[in-house]
């Protein structure tokens, strides 16, 4: 079952990513329509589900928000500028900088991983493999171009997904409520900050409410849904590496997509990455998941 979830996951992820790409809306204006529909679409299913968490769970939420309004942002513009296919390509370092920042937060993980020589071995590995293919990366003009844009905004994301590790200790059995919960919050948040910070560089504040970007701003349901599908597949798996490895594949359908939009003709506005270095991240990427998981 889990494995089901996980797979649409990746392809919704993927669908919305592209979404991102060919989108003709401001980056103003989809950061301010990325939180209010958001927060728009889920606030009904969170009433449906209302519960009373800790105040620890608000709290995560609010921060996430918080780094959200910003990363996403800055994702978007990077999406239109060198293309899904590249940021994608780049994203998986995300589990890099998640590794490294666990580790100061619970160094007592480094013990268990010394008790098994194999899975040491693995790690070591594993990191060895990203390291060379960011190299790789590094001596490509586009490579080299996204990741000096990307990375930085790398450890925004790692915060959010550790802050999904602590909140779901709040879960108390409440998987939904907690899902919808936490997309209204970060919703909310997002929109506000949004609109008090972003909204000064629209040429009007009708530019808001015209049909025309509201209409092209459908593809954000797309992220209710990987979210809803996201948590299910961690209610489900005994393992969620299991489900970070297969996420991982949203860059391969990306990918695929581009490969047959070329046989048809059509032609991609910018220069991908040499994929055999993107596997070898990808590869090295999918090792660390499963290796560091007890």
């Amino acid at each position: 079952m889990w494995i089901i979830f996980a797979l649409l996951t990746s392809i919704i992820s993927a669908i919305y990513d592209i979404c991102n790409q060919n989108s003709k809306l401001k980056a103003e204006i989809f950061i301010i329509y990325r939180g209010f529909f958001v927060a728009l679409i889920a606030t009904p299913l969170a009433l449906m589900y209302f519960h009373i968490f800790p105040w620890q769970f608000y709290a995560i939420a609010i921060f996430q928000g918080i780094c959200v309004s910003y990363s996403d942002y800055r994702y978007f513009k990077a999406y239109q500028k060198y293309g899904a296919e590249n940021v994608k390509a780049v994203t998986p370092l995300d589990v890099f900088i998640i590794f490294f920042l666990w580790l100061i937060l619970k160094p007592s993980i480094i013990d268990t991983y010394l008790q098994t020589i194999l899975r040491s071995c693995i790690i070591v590995i594993s990191l060895i493999l990203i390291s060379f293919a960011v190299s790789k990366y590094r001596n490509q003009k586009i490579g080299r171009n996204c990741l000096k844009e990307i990375f930085p905004i790398l450890f925004l994301s790692a915060m959010v997904s550790i802050g999904n590790k602590f909140i779901m200790e709040y879960n108390d059995g409440y998987l939904l409520p907690l899902t919808f919960h936490r997309i209204v919050i970060t919703g909310w948040i997002i929109g506000t900050i949004n609109v008090l910070f972003r909204a000064k560089n629209l040429t009007s504040y009708k530019e808001l409410i015209q049909p025309t970007n509201l209409f092209q701003a459908w593809f954000l349901v797309l992220m209710v849904l990987r979210m809803i599908l996201l948590n299910f597949s961690m209610y489900y798996t005994v393992n969620p590496a299991y489900v970070s490895a297969i996420l991982l594949l949203s860059v391969v359908w990306i990918i695929t997509f581009n490969k047959i939009k070329r046989l048809f003709g059509k032609r991609i506005p910018y220069q991908p990455i040499a994929m055999k270095w993107i596997f070898l991240l990808l590869f090295g990427t999918i090792m660390l998941v499963l290796a560091t998981q007890q």
